[in-house]
Order: C-alpha cells, then sequence, then structure tokens
C-alpha cells in the first residue's frame, strides 16, 4: 500500500500540473486570437478573425488627397474577403487632387457591400465628391463639409525674379504650352481657357453630387458655389443623411449588412512615414505640380519641402491660410495664389 501511493502521488503531480499548464496556454491563445483584428500589409486579415465572421471594415482617408492607390487598394480587399461584410469609409480630408477623388468615388459608388461614410473633422470638396458614392452619410454636427466647386492656383514671381535680375524664359511650341508658369501673368485668352475647364470639371462634380444624394441639379447648382456647411446645416440640405458618430456609422453598416449582434471591426495598419523619407519621395512633387518641366534645383527643392509640409500637417496651403476645403487641380506655383491680381 505504501509502495502503491508513492507511486500515485507523483503521477497526479504531473497530470495537475500537465492541467494548469494546459489552462493557461488556452488563456494566453485566447487573449492573441480575440484581439481587435487588423489588415496586414500583404492585405490578409489577423487570426482575431477566426474567432469573427462577420466583420466590419473601417477605411480611413486623412489629408489632402494626392493619390489613390493605397485606399482603392483597401477597399478591394475588403470587397474580396467574405469575412468583411460591410465597411465604413472614415473622411477627415479637406478635399485634393480630382482624378484620385474621382476613382475613389467610382469605387465606392460600385463597391459590391454596404459602404457607410462617417465625416470626422473635415469632409469637403474632394472628400464629399467621394462620399457621394456611398450607401448613407454620416456627419458630426460640427463637421465641416460640402466646399463644391474647383480651385486651380497660380503664383506669380514676375516682381522677385525682376528683384533678383533673374531671367526666366520657354521656346514652346503653342501659345498656350506653359499657362500659368510664375515667372508671367495670366494672359486674358488663357485665364478664359482655364474657366472653362474648371467649369467642365465642376459640372461633374454637381452632377456626382445630384445622383449621389438624389437632388435635381437646381438645387445641387444653388449651394455649388464653394461654400461650406457644418454638419448640421448639410444635414438640412440633404448633402448628409443622419448625424451620429463613427460608432453609429458601424452600427449602420451593420445593419445593413445584417450582422446580429454587436459588430467587430477591421481596420488597416498604417505606419506614419518620417519627415526625410518624405523629403525622398518624389511622387509627393510629381502628383502636385502641372503636366511641365519645372526647371532650376531652387524651385524643385522649395517644391518638395512644400509637399513634404503638406504631407505632415494634413492640410492643404489654403487650410494653413483658414479656407478650408480645397479642391486642387494642380499647383501652378507652391506659394498661392497669382499675385498679378
Amino acid at each position: 500500500m505504501t509502495q502503491q501511493k508513492s507511486f500515485s502521488n507523483p503521477v497526479a503531480f504531473v497530470l495537475g500540473l500537465s492541467a494548469i499548464f494546459f489552462l493557461v496556454f488556452l488563456f494566453i491563445s485566447g487573449v492573441v486570437l480575440l484581439k481587435k483584428p487588423t489588415l496586414k500589409k500583404d492585405g490578409s486579415l489577423t487570426s482575431s478573425s477566426f474567432f469573427s465572421q462577420e466583420l466590419v471594415g473601417i477605411v480611413e482617408i486623412e489629408g489632402v488627397i494626392l493619390d489613390s492607390k493605397k485606399t482603392l487598394k483597401k477597399l478591394e480587399t475588403f470587397e474580396e474577403d467574405d469575412r468583411v461584410k460591410a465597411v465604413v469609409l472614415r473622411l477627415n480630408s479637406p478635399g485634393g487632387v480630382v482624378a484620385p477623388s474621382q476613382e475613389i468615388y467610382e469605387a465606392v459608388k460600385n463597391f459590391k457591400k454596404p459602404l457607410v461614410v462617417s465625416m470626422g473633422t473635415v469632409a469637403a470638396s474632394g472628400a464629399y465628391y467621394i462620399a457621394c458614392g456611398a450607401k448613407k452619410i454620416f456627419a458630426n454636427p460640427g463637421t465641416i463639409t460640402g466646399s463644391i466647386g474647383v480651385i486651380m492656383e497660380f503664383v506669380n514671381l514676375e516682381k522677385l525674379y525682376e528683384w533678383a535680375k533673374i531671367h526666366r524664359y520657354a521656346i514652346k511650341t503653342g501659345k498656350f504650352k506653359g499657362s500659368g508658369s510664375e515667372y508671367q501673368s495670366l494672359k486674358p485668352e488663357e485665364r478664359e481657357l482655364f474657366q472653362e475647364m474648371l467649369d467642365d470639371v465642376l459640372l461633374q462634380f454637381k452632377e456626382a453630387v445630384s445622383i449621389g444624394r438624389n437632388l435635381p441639379m437646381s438645387k445641387v447648382s444653388a449651394i455649388a458655389d464653394g461654400r461650406v456647411f457644418s454638419g448640421h446645416q448639410a444635414l438640412e440640405v440633404h448633402l448628409v443623411d443622419q448625424l451620429g458618430t463613427l460608432k453609429d456609422a458601424v452600427l449602420e453598416a451593420a445593419k445593413l449588412a445584417q450582422i446580429k449582434g454587436k459588430p467587430k471591426t477591421i481596420s488597416a495598419e498604417k505606419k506614419k512615414r518620417k519627415w526625410i523619407e518624405l523629403l525622398l519621395d518624389d511622387s509627393l512633387t510629381k502628383s502636385t505640380t502641372p503636366s511641365r518641366f519645372l526647371g532650376g534645383s531652387f524651385e524643385s527643392i522649395i517644391e518638395r519641402l512644400f509637399s513634404v509640409f503638406q504631407t505632415i500637417q494634413g492640410s492643404s496651403l489654403q487650410g494653413a491660410q483658414s479656407v478650408p476645403a480645397v479642391y486642387w487641380i494642380w499647383g501652378g506655383g507652391v506659394l498661392g495664389r497669382d499675385l498679378a491680381e
């Protein structure tokens, strides 16, 4: 009896210890697997999606819209993943370049799953253009939105070059080639040409608002003069559907997707870039300059530094001048309006 007792105690001890380790393993695994799911850089979901097959994806657009590739990639990933049943597009942007805004708008409009827009501090101009493609738009009462319009900016450094005794000139193949160059004022026929182009782009913008918000063109034209609205005002003129927070938008997206219970969300991982990386990135200046050669190293350096400043601050030059919601076609210069006006 004594020998049997001494033999069974170690076995019971080992079994008990193993059970404890197993329970600890299950606890740690549960904590790891049940953490908030995220989207990896390769487009796949983290392991947390194993426990949640019905997710609401969150795509964020922040700062000046200069490019559409990253946003389109995120939308495509969420659209193709069966575990993501709906998407909330969180907008916190004063606007941006025309073409990328239009590309994202088309992707939002044609998205195959329920997509709801949630507006943050500001969602104006190009950002509002994008919002018009959504199933439903939420805004906070104090959100700045609207700014349905188009702006093209130039800079005239003619007097500065004259003071510095610098003479700039160009050899060109047509009278409109190089229009908007910083070393000369705009001629009347050049202003007329640019105005016609702006009017055409504005018409595209108004059509998107009219279709997306189900408003007659006459009502859209009445407010398409660049004015901005608070979220509360935007609701009154039917530019947004409902006042609410990001959480409200998530709940609405889950409702549209018929997700039962409290919805789980998935958002993309974001990595902040250092200022030196931004300075060395050619894509920043390429996306904000007109389709012409920018001669002179001084101008190129200033342009790049300005682009880095824009990206770090998450706002445009006009934003810094307290004029919200710029809808850029391009920056004809780096310092603002035509000073000859």
